[in-house]
């Protein structure tokens, strides 16, 4: 089954969101569903039964901390937009992530280079206007979002289907 560990979005930060992705909305970008958003801590992809097991026997609890989301940004770069992101700031969280991938690195998972917290808020399958794009994301490369508290990490299942990708808890920490 196919695997990732996240932080959750409260509702009304999704709201904002859902909002604000209206004003990137283009043909050819692929927005991710409100209730979908949330912070990806660690993809693990396709995972067995028993990798599974190991998994729920770690122990990833966290300490609560405050995460700012704001900035809009881009992976790959502004020339080769693939996915469109808002950033996550916190003091631990990027510990956060590495403790995470540290764990999982003991049971096999490939460690990440490096770590960008972020929430992915589309997908650029193809753009016609890339310049009417740029200008956007230029636009709104201060937004800001506000900041929560998060308490828990979460492992989810993921289940691709041709609308969209479905989750669903396994566990929280």
């Amino acid at each position: 089954m196919r695997l990732f560990i996240a932080i959750d979005i409260p509702e009304e930060l999704k709201e904002k969101i859902a909002n604000f992705q209206k004003q990137i909305k283009m043909k050819g970008i692929k927005l991710v569903e409100k209730e979908n958003l949330h912070i990806t801590v660690k993809f693990l992809g396709d995972v067995d039964e028993n990798l599974l097991n190991e998994i729920l026997d770690l122990d990833l609890s966290i300490k609560p901390i405050k995460i700012k989301l704001n900035q809009l940004n881009v992976f790959p770069n502004m020339n080769y937009i693939r996915v469109i992101w808002i950033g996550a700031y916190g003091d631990n969280l990027i510990k956060i992530f590495e403790d995470v991938d540290k764990k999982l690195a003991n049971l096999g998972f490939k460690k990440e280079r490096e770590y960008v917290p972020h929430l992915t808020i589309g997908r650029v399958k193809f753009i016609e206007n890339k310049k009417q794009l740029k200008d956007k994301i230029e636009k709104f490369k201060d937004i800001d979002f506000g900041e929560f508290e998060a308490k828990k990490l979460k492992l989810y299942k993921s289940t691709l289907t041709p609308s969209g990708p479905i989750y669903e808890v396994i566990k929280e920490w």
